[in-house]
């Protein structure tokens, strides 16, 4: 029997406040990393259907309307949607790294509340910090280059690239675990503030605009030459105007800036926690924020989708 008291014994000091093992916190950071890389490429992907949209809505207003050429410039010699991109892919990997760069500063900070030593940097993530270490000069470029709100980011992710790296090299848990609170919260709230309102400000109203112009487009040529056309002719049209109803409808429903929204509250969950201590309610809380987290990533990742397929499923 003296077993089964050792073992009593062991189950409760496992459960006692203060008592998590280092290795009892990656089911919580897990979380955190998969809602991040869901969330890094639902925005990604959001992005990156901006151009299509762009040419979408030119083509759309040729199709309706033979009096305008396609044409690859404009007069003036710029480029048309054809040619033109609205967001670089070299912005879209800009923002997906600095969503990259939050995680790697909120899975340090874990690490360093979780466990007794500040432990080695690894091979993988060294690699991943030379990578982001970059990210300020590249996004310096991208503001020279004309887009509008990069340079913005210039000044967080520099200073955040900085902490990251100070806390994989300090050697005194609690002094780095400060460090990273006090220096790196606001630079990542900065980041994601940003996120946020390249979402709300710039790229959701653009898209919104695109496909309402391409629904109005089609109404418009609809009422104009319904008389003209036959049965199939206007089946045809209303059916075209029922798909591009649907890519309206899901582009109003679905909501992007929830998956920033969710990075922050993930984020001020980590912070909770790493002030917190190595407590049993502590723990509890975080795994049960990252649960949280990872739902509101998905849902908000598969309506993000349903933009891009809006008539799957029906």
């Amino acid at each position: 029997m003296s077993w089964m008291r050792g073992g009593t014994l062991a189950l409760v000091l496992a459960l006692a406040p203060g008592c998590k093992t280092p290795g009892s916190y990656r089911e919580p950071v897990a979380r955190f990393q998969t809602g991040t890389a869901q969330a890094s490429t639902a925005l990604g992907d959001y992005y990156a259907q901006l151009n299509r949209y762009e040419r979408d809505v030119y083509l759309d207003e040729r199709l309706y309307d033979p009096g305008l050429e396609v044409l690859a410039t404009e007069a003036g010699g710029q480029p048309t949607p054809l040619l033109g991109k609205v967001f670089t892919p070299e912005s879209i990997q800009a923002r997906r790294d600095a969503i990259a760069l939050l995680g790697l500063y909120a899975e340090r900070l874990v690490t360093l509340a979780g466990s007794e030593t500040p432990g080695k940097l690894p091979e993988a993530t060294q690699a991943l910090g030379k990578q982001l270490g970059a990210l300020g000069g590249q996004l310096e470029t991208l503001s020279s280059k004309g887009d509008g709100s990069a340079s913005r980011y210039v000044e967080p992710v520099t200073t955040l690239v900085g902490v990251v790296g100070s806390l994989y090299l300090e050697n005194k848990q609690a002094q780095a675990l400060q460090t990273g609170i006090e220096r790196g919260a606001p630079q990542v709230n900065a980041i994601i503030d940003l996120l946020e309102a390249d979402l709300v400000e710039v790229f959701g109203p653009q898209r919104l605009t695109g496909a309402k112009q391409a629904l109005a487009s089609r109404v418009v040529f609809y009422n104009l030459n319904k008389h003209k056309l036959s049965l199939a002719e206007r089946r045809e049209v209303l059916e075209d105007i029922r798909r591009a109803s649907e890519g309206y409808e899901a582009l109003v429903v679905s909501n992007p800036v929830e998956l920033a929204r969710a990075l922050r509250d993930a984020h001020e969950a980590l912070l909770r926690f790493a002030r917190a201590g190595r407590e049993l309610e502590s723990f509890e809380e975080l795994s049960a924020a990252m649960q949280a987290f990872q739902g509101r990533v998905q849902v908000a990742a598969a309506a993000v989708q349903r933009i891009h397929e809006p008539s799957k499923g029906e």
